[in-house]
């Protein structure tokens, strides 16, 4: 039985293939995506690879690091573009139920506690704008 090359699984992790023509915009260009993506997993797995050798890290652990980061700044971002509804829009926020709706929350009043005042501080600076309440 041949053993599991863990970078070729963390690649396929990374660059998964999708399962039907359908999944991959334009379906006529199933083929090539699939192609594309298995050179990408091969770049992928050989980069993994060279950098466990470098520095020896472990490359599931390493995923699971950078996945968690990832899953960090997306979480961010959300907060903050909940903010950004509820308090940079005008002349009305957007309601509550609605944010709370497209964002995955499960009431409208956990829209009103998902963001904090250091996210509708960062959505000013990114921004440039000034939150309806103080304008």
């Amino acid at each position: 039985m041949a053993k599991r090359d863990i970078f070729d699984d963390m690649a396929a992790f990374a660059h998964p293939l999708p399962s039907s023509p359908t999944q991959a915009p334009p379906p006529e260009g199933f083929d090539e995506t699939v192609k594309e993506l298995l050179e990408q997993r091969e770049d992928y797995a050989a980069n993994l690879r060279a950098a466990s050798d470098a520095e020896d890290i472990d490359p599931l652990l390493a995923e699971i690091h950078k996945v968690r980061h990832q899953r960090e700044r997306y979480d961010r971002l959300l907060r903050q573009l909940v903010a950004y509804g509820r308090e940079f829009v005008g002349p009305r926020p957007y309601p509550l139920a609605m944010l709370a709706s497209a964002a995955g929350l499960g009431s409208h009043s956990s829209a009103r506690t998902f963001y904090s005042e250091k996210d509708i501080t960062d959505v000013a600076a990114t921004t440039g704008a000034k939150p309806q309440r103080n304008a």
